[in-house]
This record gives structure tokens, C-alpha cells and sequence, in this order.
């Protein structure tokens, strides 16, 4: 997140879609709970032994794409991938990974890593292990990884730098401490997903995203999401159906020690509904930005029928209870031809 100090914790609102939609991949378009170890005719390979006409790193056969408006799709062979990705060609791409189960991302066999921060490469995009500049975009069963880790100074470390609209994310996961995901604009649907990190690891300014049945893990003491639109229609974050809890790797318990968001700006609009909240929710729910800049006048910091202890508890005085979750449905949120991209087997 642009010119934010790494001590502070920032929790961004999170928005999950109910898609019941044509396949994003076109053609290639998937069925949940079925393995996919082989490419799918037409795809450009990606493997760590390429045979002829095959490549070895991602962004090399994302480079041999033509920069026009055909669809196009890669496909990954099983293996760890230690590069930084950078995508912008104009027409769709889907980028899909081997697993053995196209359903959850824990069946995924295909890796992309890469460490850098904010203080190491210049801007939090530029951290980015995969950076997508393009509209029109869908990644299937791939883990992205930043593994720069926790630093006190300039550590935002991206796995995801997400620019555009019509993004569809399915099954896959993201890995950093500090902005794991940047949804920065545009409209995305988070689909079956694992998203890990600390301090405002799900952040943004622009974008209008939905994360639906997620699981969100908090690796240290934070905030989940930061929200920083520019006015109250300018973007938002709608978590829904998704399990928030301590990730394995945390070294230690963080019970009530991790909030759902705080405002990035005084327009934030972050909904958790119908959300399976573990006991590393601090009962506030949410946390101001800072005491020099609470930022809370104008926020929507809202929850629908979440379950759980970390639902329970007397919420801060900024936080509002929602009686219905009309105005965070998929439709509302992505507009009404989200069932025109979105892939209806991660609804």
C-alpha cells in the first residue's frame, strides 16, 4: 500500500461473488473436482524439463503470446517457479496450474515465487510476484508466493498486483506478511481461494471485489483488509462465506489479536457476511487507521450473519450490523453481466 508505515495494521474489506456464470476460460472452461495434470489442447506449456515448443519460466511464455485480441491460455507443469510475472498483453488470458483436484488449493502443484518489498523494488506494484495490468484475466490452482516476509520499514511485499476488470481468481493461493493482494481496480472475483498474510493483506483502492468461500489466514498480529476509495462509490470489499483463522505458520497464538479491517481512507466499504470467524478476531471487529488519522467519519465497516467467537463481543462504535446483505450480493457489487466472466463451478 502506497506511503503507509509497515507498523501499521490495516484490515481491508473483503467481498466474495456468488457466481453462477459462463466459464471465464472460454473453451477451456472447467469442471470442479476433476484433476487437471495435462494441458488442454491449444495451451502454451510451462514446464521445468520443456520439450520442444514448450517453455521454462512463465513469464517467458507469457512473452511469446501476440499482443492482440485472440484468447489465449497457459498451462503450468507441477513445480516450483522462482520469478516475478508481469502480464499485460490485451486479450483474455487464463492461466492454469497442475492439480490433482481443480476444486481447493490444496491440491495445487504449481508454485510462483519471488522475494521483494516496497524498500527493495521502489513501489508496492513493482513488488508484485505476479502483476496483472490487463483486463479480461483468470487464474486457475496457483500458488503465488512473496517471501520477503515481516520487516519494520518499507516491508509491503505483494504475491498478487491486481489492475484491472474482469479478474476471476479460482482455487488459488497468495502468501506474503504485509499486502498480500492488491485488488487496485476494476471489477474481481475471488473464487475457493487462500489468501495469507498479516497486515493489510487484502488492500486496494479502486477495485470492486467479491471473495467468496476464501479462506483467509492471519500468519501475526494485524488486520485483515484495507479499503482506500477515493469517494463511497469508488470501490468496495464484500468477504462472504469464508473461514478467517490463524494460518499454520503463525509461531504463536493471536487470539483477538487481528481485526477485520481498517480505512485506508474515510470512504472504506468492507462487508464480511455470512463469514466463519475464528477467536483471533479481536471483539472490536475493526481498528482505526491511526490515532492521528482514525479516518472512521464516512466508513461502511458491515457484517451479515457471521458465525463463530470472533463474531461475538461489543463492536467498535464505527462498525454497523447489517439486517440484510441485499446490497453486498454478487450482482450488486460486480454489476449486472458479472455471470457473463465469472466461472459458475466456484460460486
Amino acid at each position: 500500500m502506497l506511503l503507509r508505515l509497515s507498523s501499521l495494521y490495516v484490515l481491508c474489506t473483503f467481498v466474495f461473488l456468488h457466481a453462477s456464470a459462463i466459464p471465464i476460460g472460454g473453451k477451456f472452461g472447467l469442471q470442479k473436482r476433476t484433476s487437471r495434470l495435462t494441458p488442454p489442447a491449444g495451451a502454451i506449456v510451462v514446464s521445468k524439463t520443456p520439450a520442444s515448443g514448450q517453455f521454462s519460466t512463465v513469464q517467458a511464455a507469457v512473452n511469446s503470446l501476440p499482443d492482440d485480441d485472440s484468447e489465449q491460455t497457459i498451462f503450468i507443469n507441477a513445480g516450483t517457479y522462482s520469478e516475478q510475472v508481469s502480464i499485460t498483453r490485451t486479450g483474455m488470458l487464463t492461466i492454469m496450474g497442475a492439480t490433482s483436484d481443480t476444486s481447493t488449493q490444496t491440491s495445487n502443484q504449481v508454485t510462483i515465487t519471488h522475494s521483494a518489498s516496497l524498500g527493495t523494488a521502489g513501489s508496492d506494484d513493482l513488488s508484485g510476484t505476479l502483476r496483472v495490468h490487463k483486463d479480461n484475466f483468470a487464474l486457475y490452482n496457483v500458488n503465488v508466493k512473496n517471501t520477503f516476509g515481516e520487516s519494520a520499514d518499507n516491508g509491503q511485499a505483494i504475491a498478487l498486483s491486481a489492475y484491472g476488470t474482469n479478474h476471476g481468481y479460482y482455487a488459488s493461493g497468495f502468501y506474503s506478511y504485509q499486502d498480500t493482494v492488491l485488488a487496485e481496480q476494476g471489477n474481481q472475483y475471488y473464487g475457493f481461494c487462500y489468501i495469507e498474510g498479516a497486515v493489510d493483506f487484502i488492500f486496494g483502492q479502486h477495485a470492486r471485489a467479491f471473495f467468496q468461500k476464501n479462506t483467509i489466514a492471519s500468519v501475526g498480529p494485524g488486520t485483515i483488509t484495507a479499503d482506500g476509495p477515493d469517494s463511497k462509490t469508488d470501490g468496495l470489499f464484500v468477504i462472504n462465506e469464508s473461514t478467517i483463522e490463524q494460518s499454520a505458520a503463525a509461531t504463536t497464538s493471536l487470539t483477538e489479536q487481528v481485526y477485520l479491517g481498517r480505512p485506508w481512507t474515510e470512504f472504506a466499504t468492507v462487508a464480511f457476511t455470512s463469514c466463519s470467524l475464528s477467536s483471533i478476531i479481536n471483539p472490536a471487529g475493526w481498528e482505526i487507521w491511526s490515532t492521528a488519522m482514525p479516518n472512521t467519519g464516512d466508513v461502511t465497516f458491515a457484517e451479515y450473519e457471521n458465525t463463530g467467537p470472533g463474531a461475538a463481543g461489543t463492536r467498535a462504535s464505527f462498525a454497523t450490523q447489517l439486517t440484510s446483505n441485499a446490497a453486498y450480493n454478487v450482482g450488486v457489487v460486480l454489476g449486472a453481466d458479472w455471470a457473463t466472466w465469472v466461472d459458475q463451478s466456484y460460486v
